[in-house]
């Protein structure tokens, strides 16, 4: 309200944009209201649409004018209240005759200077004196313990007023989850406000989580506004052909996309590829799709469609019998996706693959998600996951992909040679939270690398035996195991971690027993030549030498090498877990901390299989 108020004050023209639902109509005639007394005359005109939208609007707004003329000697000044003996005029919901009220706009301030207007639209006019207010949904985030976000506290304010909902813990986390369920939409929680005449918030906050186009109200405050699905209906209905077919094909993605994944998704049926980049811009001025676009950097701009408006795009893909050609397009660009991150791993760039696969994770959990019900499309998401060990690894991904491969593992016969990267990656996710589960996919694992005798096979198979034991507490197990997949392991081993992970492994489990033999696996971890292009391993090799040299009393040497390792470029990019770990040793040495030794390896286990255990920071 108050950067509206000022550009009133200062500006002729001033465009209130935000995408459907967004609260536009509803801030501008609070505006005109809380400001009616800076102006001498103020009016509010809903904009008009259809075949004659021009004369209508220009009529209507000419009555309108008709009370706003100022008398010619009322005074103008300047200041907060500088507008005084000047008339506003509110043109609300322009998009219907965006163009012929743009036009009417620019002729009405030039023939009077005393003319201010205000226009809601879900896209800018165009005006060269125009001046922007882009609203944005509610914030979602609680400011404090016990504080409601303000998209719950507009939620509970208003199912307050119109049900009598009474506040308490409960409702209050069920009106945090609605409120982003619907993104902070203003017009999405007031309809769900409405529906607490029938669900406990608890219900809704459930339904909303899986569809929201179904929420509508009989008293809404403009009649497109009677659902959600008829409000962005509205829009759609607006948009010229290629435009709605754009709008319902990029609704297959399930989070942020840039223009090279669209064009693969989108082209086709009266779509050129080289045309999709224009339509999502125009999408984006639309208040279709959010764009994170920096008009003054080198990177294509990269879209994101809202749930709702995924939702209402989704049915139409349907309509249209366009949804399974879509979902087998958007896999194929993760597959193309999951190919470049393992090029990019393999070749020394690994925060770059990094950084590609976070940006593109939505879409590859989706795909993983679909292809569980589709049995057909098993041994694709398979090779994809597979080629995404690496990503997998991460700390907060572990659990996800564990899920998302056992199923599909299930959906397939394990006794296919093809199937052995998803089982033995399955089993090395699953080594610490259920090493039952982690053992069985490996007795099924092993008779088939011993038949084909895959050396690589068998050495990821007892790497992942020596974590199991190693997490058991027999750490003499644990390293035989992790020796023999040392001596397995060729070169620059492609497809996983390589010999350096391993000897590292080794001297962790060695440090108990044989202090010496663990000085000289660290040592050689670190003598690996793939660890030139590999910092991933490189990282693991450095905490597994700090973790040795503490052990036996160095804490000079412990000390420096963490910090050596923890100030190379990247570092908490490509490997986020061992660059924790290592700043835990470093604060350990630091502070002195004196714990047992079977204490230190059991965290040291956890940061070789990534999970964190107590006493551990994240």
């Amino acid at each position: 309200m108050a950067q509206l108020g000022d550009l009133l004050a200062h500006h002729q023209v001033v465009t209130v944009t935000g995408r459907t639902g967004v609260g536009k109509s509803h801030l501008a005639r609070a505006a005109v209201r809380a400001f009616q007394a800076s102006w001498q005359s103020a009016a509010c005109l809903r904009c008009p649409g259809g075949p004659t939208a021009q004369e209508r609007l220009a009529r209507a707004a000419d009555d309108a004018l008709a009370g706003l003329r100022p008398h010619r000697r009322a005074p103008r000044t300047t200041g907060p209240r500088g507008s005084r003996g000047q008339a506003l005029l509110l043109l609300d919901d322009v998009d219907a005759a965006h163009p012929e009220c743009a036009g009417w706009v620019q002729r009405a301030v030039m023939q009077r200077p005393w003319l201010h207007v205000l226009v809601t639209s879900c896209q800018p006019l165009g005006l060269g004196a125009e001046r922007l207010l882009e609203l944005a949904p509610l914030a979602t985030e609680a400011p404090a313990d016990g504080v409601p976000s303000p998209a719950a506290a507009l939620f509970l304010s208003r199912a307050a007023r119109l049900t009598g909902l009474r506040q308490d813990r409960t409702v209050l986390r069920a009106a945090e989850d609605i409120g982003r369920a619907v993104e902070g939409l203003p017009l999405a929680l007031e309809l769900a406000a409405a529906k607490t005449r029938t669900h406990s918030a608890q219900q809704l906050a459930e339904l909303v989580r899986h569809g929201q186009c179904w929420l509508s109200s009989p008293h809404p405050a403009l009649r497109h506004h009677r659902s959600l699905a008829r409000a962005i209906g509205a829009g759609y209905a607006r948009c010229e052909r290629q435009l709605r077919i754009v709008w319902s094909r990029a609704s297959v993605f399930a989070g942020p996309f840039g223009q090279a994944a669209a064009e693969l998704v989108c082209a086709g049926g009266g779509v050129a590829a080289h045309e999709v980049p224009g339509l999502l811009a125009r999408l984006a001025a639309q208040g279709v799709l959010e764009s994170d676009h920096d008009p003054h950097g080198p990177a294509q701009p990269r879209y994101r469609m809202p749930r709702a408006v995924r939702e209402f795009g989704g049915l139409r893909l349907a309509e249209a019998g366009e949804t399974e050609v879509a979902l087998e397009r958007r896999a194929s660009h993760v597959r193309q996706v999951a190919q470049i991150a393992e090029h990019l791993w393999q070749h020394g760039c690994q925060g770059h693959a990094m950084q590609l696969l976070e940006e593109e994770q939505h879409d590859l959990k989706a795909m993983m998600r679909h292809a569980v019900q589709r049995p057909d499309l098993a041994q694709d998401a398979l090779d994809a996951a597979g080629r995404l060990w690496f990503w997998w690894t991460k700390r907060q991904h572990t659990s996800e992909g564990l899920r998302h491969l056992l199923q599909l593992l299930g959906l397939h016969p394990l006794d296919r040679p093809e199937s052995g990267t998803a089982q033995w990656l399955a089993a090395w996710l699953a080594a610490r939270s259920d090493p039952d589960t982690a053992e069985t996919l490996l007795r099924h694992l092993w008779p088939q690398a011993l038949l084909a005798g895959d050396d690589l096979l068998i050495a990821r198979i007892s790497h992942v035996q020596g974590l199991v034991a190693l997490f058991r507490g027999d750490t003499v197990k644990a390293a035989e195991c992790f020796e023999h997949a040392s001596e397995c392991t060729p070169d620059r081993a492609p497809g996983g971690p390589g010999r350096a992970v391993y000897l590292a492994a080794l001297a962790v489990a060695r440090t108990v027993q044989d202090p010496a033999a663990a000085q000289r696996a660290a040592r050689a971890a670190l003598a690996q030549p793939e660890l030139r292009d590999d910092q991933w391993s490189a990282l693991r090799a450095h905490y597994a030498r700090a973790f040795v040299d503490r052990q036996q009393g160095r804490t000079a040497r412990a000390w420096n090498r963490a910090r050596r390792a923890l100030a190379q470029p990247g570092a908490a990019t490509c490997a986020p877990n061992t660059y924790a770990a290592l700043k835990d040793l470093l604060h350990a040495v630091e502070s002195g901390e004196t714990v047992p030794c079977a204490t230190r390896v059991e965290r040291a286990a956890a940061v070789l299989d990534r999970r964190p255990v107590p006493g551990i920071s994240r």
